[in-house]
């Protein structure tokens, strides 16, 4: 990287990959290996009045004996047919995908003054950050991305074209902890969502946690403070 930095800090045994797509790709062919289904459709309504929920999809109706809401940023609007309402916004985090043939950088490289991290991949260098509290409708902020490919390039003066460029939506709530547990209004409903920027790390044990929960089993570990009851 180019000398332009006064001092930083290494951050040793920190993991990280270079295909993110592939890992999950590999976790839901595990999901469908273990008995699992697929369903691609958009729920319009949850009806959780009788003893099974009634999910609506589009055209089709499908019935189970217990459900886990666990959709990130767009949790809220499912809760919400359940007719639980979480203070669920977004951080919008930015990403510009540069073209790069060769090596540059065999870590993430962070840049504390604007917020966002570098890191090499399969398809070329990432630079993604930033924190946009903004919802999930609103147009992208095209002066985010210009800064970030600004500010990577100085960074990284040999830098290719820009191949790419798109926003993500982290779950965030006000208290930045997620919520795990039980909903009030039906006990055969579970929530698992508002990880933040954490969700990649934390959803093996939040998957372990749910479990537990669906098996009437006590967890591990004290999830109190993760509460879907908390913001009552």
């Amino acid at each position: 990287i180019a000398p332009v930095y006064y001092k930083g800090i290494l951050f040793e045994g920190s993991r990280h990959t270079t295909n993110p797509l592939k890992i999950s790709q590999k976790v839901l062919e595990t999901f469908i290996d273990r008995g699992g289904v697929f369903i691609n459709k958009k729920v319009t309504s949850i009806d959780n009045s009788k003893d099974q929920i009634a999910i609506h999809c589009e055209s089709s109706l499908l019935n189970y004996n217990q459900i886990v809401i666990c959709a990130g940023a767009w949790s809220k609007q499912l809760a919400l047919m359940i007719g639980d309402n979480f203070p669920l916004d977004t951080e919008r985090g930015y990403h510009v995908l540069f073209e790069s043939i060769e090596q540059l950088i065999d870590r993430p490289i962070g840049w504390s003054k604007f917020g966002f991290y570098i890191i090499q991949i399969e398809e070329g260098i990432r630079s993604a950050g930033t924190v946009e509290i903004a919802g999930l409708n609103n147009k992208p902020n095209q002066k985010r991305l210009k800064m970030i490919e600004k500010e990577t390039r100085k960074l990284l003066p040999t830098l290719g074209n820009v191949k790419s460029t798109w926003l993500g939506f982290r779950p965030t709530l006000p208290d930045a902890m997620p919520v795990i547990g039980q909903s009030e209004r039906n006990k055969k409903i579970f929530y698992a969502f508002g990880h933040q920027h954490l969700g990649w790390t934390l959803a093996a044990v939040t998957g372990q946690i749910t479990q537990y929960l669906i098996e009437d089993r006590k967890p591990n570990i004290d999830i109190s403070a993760f509460s879907p009851q908390r913001f009552n």
